[in-house]
C-alpha cells in the first residue's frame, strides 16, 4: 500500500484547544525524518475542556479509496504519563459520502504514548479494503480518566493504489511537443484496463463528456 498524502485529507474535530486544531494530526508537524514525534502541544490536537462528550476527530480524502490501514501516534505531551489526554478506547466510523456510515469492528484501543520526545507509532488499524472517503474517530475513553479532554499527535492512512497514477508527462505539464508524445502511467492495482480522453478542453477531459480511447 502507499500513504495518502496529508495535503490531499481535511481533518475536523467537535472542537480543539487553542492553537491545537485537528490539521496538527495530518501535517506532519512534530514528527522528525524518522517519524518519531515530539512532546509540544502545538504539535498535536486536543479536544476542548468542557466540550460535549464524547469527542471526535474526522477525516476527509480528496477521492474514495481502498483503504488498506492507519497509522496512528497517540497525544505525547510531558504529562501524558499522569494526565493521559491520549485516546484509550475508540470507535472508527468510515463512509463513501459523508452520510450513511460503517463501523470498523466494534471498538479499538490504541496504545499509550510515553510522553517523551522520540516516539514511534505504536498502533496500527487495518481497514482491509474497506472502500471509503470519510474516516472518523470517537474516543470513549483516555488513558488518565482524569479529565474529559482527548487527543492524538498524527494519523497517516494508507490505501490500495487502485487508480493509475504517476503520469507522463506530468499532470499539468505544458509545453511538450505533442509530434512525439508517448503517454505512460503506472497502472492501477486490480485494474483490468484504463482509459484516456484525449481533447483540445481541459473541462472536457475533467467531464469525461467526449469519447475515450480505451
Amino acid at each position: 500500500s502507499i500513504a495518502i498524502p496529508g495535503q490531499l485529507i481535511k481533518a475536523s474535530a467537535d472542537s480543539n484547544d487553542a492553537g491545537q486544531g485537528p490539521e496538527n494530526t495530518i501535517n506532519g508537524s512534530g514528527l522528525d525524518a524518522d517519524d518519531l514525534h515530539s512532546v509540544e502541544l502545538t504539535d498535536m490536537w486536543l479536544s476542548a475542556g468542557g466540550a460535549p462528550q464524547p469527542a471526535w476527530i474526522q477525516y476527509e480524502f480528496d477521492n474514495v479509496y481502498k483503504l488498506h490501514q492507519m497509522l496512528l501516534w497517540n497525544h505525547n505531551t510531558a504529562l501524558e504519563r499522569s494526565i493521559g489526554f491520549g485516546i484509550k478506547q475508540a470507535t472508527i466510523e468510515y463512509s463513501v459520502d459523508g452520510v450513511n456510515w460503517s463501523k470498523l469492528g466494534t471498538t479499538h484501543e490504541f496504545d499509550r504514548a510515553p510522553g517523551a520526545a522520540g516516539y514511534a507509532a505504536l498502533t496500527s488499524i487495518e481497514f482491509a479494503g474497506a472502500v471509503a472517503k470519510y474516516v472518523k474517530i470517537t474516543a470513549n475513553s483516555n488513558w488518565g480518566g482524569i479529565v474529559t479532554q482527548s487527543g492524538l499527535s498524527e494519523v497517516r492512512f494508507f490505501c490500495v493504489p487502485v487508480r493509475a497514477r504517476e503520469p507522463n508527462p506530468a499532470s499539468g505539464a505544458t509545453d511538450i511537443g505533442v509530434d512525439n508524445v508517448t503517454l505512460n502511467w503506472r497502472a492501477g492495482r486490480e485494474a483490468a484496463s484504463h482509459k484516456v480522453y484525449f481533447s483540445a478542453s481541459r473541462q472536457a477531459v475533467i467531464d469525461q463528456t467526449i469519447s475515450p480511447v480505451s
